[in-house]
């Protein structure tokens, strides 16, 4: 692809939001390695273990301390009642203090191991194998707000609404973040780490009505400043229909989005757009169903419908050319819980769309 302009990412570079339905890190390895061989990421298997789903994953430090309970087949719950829970709480604070000062011991309590963490563990002890064509890596994180909405305090309320236990989770994230992102730093190439919070469309919604903006903000800036000072892009990932400046604020370098279902949400904000691309933004296009959907279409009809959206963004003022340029393309969402078939089906026509795009992608340069 000569003439093209080197960033940090290729143009016309590929990668998934993470988690596959597979229990085996190998078959899952397999498939990535097939699919994303530039830009692979670190499969979750939540069907491997409870301990690798969305709420559980990255919140293990705080059921090691006893300040989270974790019941088979519920989310895990603040428990304020516990007699231990200040002295819990003040060897967590003290941890986080440590870690953030460097302490060996407390960066050892915080690394990512165990059940939780198995498919990332696997990924990058056989990273070179099965990636031996990878010009960099991307991880992922569970985002502040649907894990603080999700998570419930000892009285059933969501804990994102109590300033102090938000402030517990965001810490907590944070230091899973940072670990994250240092091991898969190992492999000497580009991380990209997406913070997947889908919660983000409540913003506004009559049902959370007391939910801000602001608060929303702070939550992630608080997990993306420390992860861009270590060298790491950062992007948001969210799959539903919302108001796309509420990322478009934010210091990211990637805002990921599900362009097969959700474009025309994202076509009502073209100049916001266009800033984010002039500042070196790249967008994470959706372009692939992750639905039954994905069994009546092919590639073609994926560039056709590209093709349409580029259309409509260029009537409101997007430079196309620059689109082009700044795009990641990826399944719309995740696809752990779909069955394995649908799964590696999506993974195939991602890969399938990826090598059709290249003719329109080049006539760009």
């Amino acid at each position: 692809m000569g003439g093209i302009e080197m960033t940090w990412i290729q143009v016309n570079r590929a990668t998934g939001m993470g988690s596959l339905p597979h229990q085996e890190p190998s078959t899952a390895l397999a498939i990535i390695s097939k699919s994303l061989p530039y830009w692979p990421h670190w499969p979750q298997l939540p069907a491997n273990s409870p301990e690798e789903g969305f709420i559980l994953q990255y919140v293990q430090p705080l059921v090691k301390l006893g300040l989270l309970e974790a019941t088979p087949g519920k989310n895990p719950a603040f428990s304020r009642n516990s007699l231990a829970w200040d002295d819990n709480l003040l060897k967590f604070y003290e941890l986080y203090l440590a870690f953030c000062n460097g302490d060996q011991e407390a960066e050892a309590f915080f690394d990512l191991e165990g059940k939780a963490f198995l498919g990332l563990n696997v990924f990058l002890d056989r990273f070179f194998d099965y990636f031996p064509l990878a010009e960099g890596v991307k991880g992922q994180l569970s985002g502040p707000l649907t894990i603080g909405l999700e998570i419930k305090d000892e009285k059933g309320r969501s804990a994102f609404y109590d300033e102090n236990l938000r402030d517990l989770l965001i810490k907590c994230l944070t230091t899973q973040a940072i670990m994250q992102a240092r091991k898969l730093q190992l492999t000497g190439l580009p991380v990209l780490l997406f913070i997947d919070d889908p919660s983000i469309f409540l913003l506004g919604s009559a049902t959370h009505i007391t939910l801000t903006e602001g608060e929303i903000n702070e939550a992630l800036r608080e997990i993306i400043e420390p992860i861009k000072k270590i060298g790491v892009r950062v992007g948001v990932h969210a799959c539903s229909r919302l108001d796309w400046t509420v990322l478009f604020k934010l210091p990211l370098d990637v805002v990921s989005f599900d362009a097969y279902n959700f474009f025309p949400s994202l076509a009502l904000h073209p100049q916001a757009v266009q800033e984010f691309l002039l500042r070196g933004g790249k967008l994470a296009w959706g372009i692939v169903p992750t639905s039954e959907v994905a069994w009546r279409i092919d590639a073609s009809n994926l560039v056709d419908l590209f093709n349409q959206q580029c259309e409509g963004l260029a009537k409101g003022g997007v430079d196309i050319s620059l689109l082009h340029k700044s795009i990641i393309w990826t399944p719309s969402c995740g696809t752990g819980i779909l069955t394995k078939k649908l799964a590696e089906h999506i993974y195939t026509l991602l890969m399938d769309f990826t090598d059709n795009s290249k003719n329109f992608i080049e006539r760009c340069f």
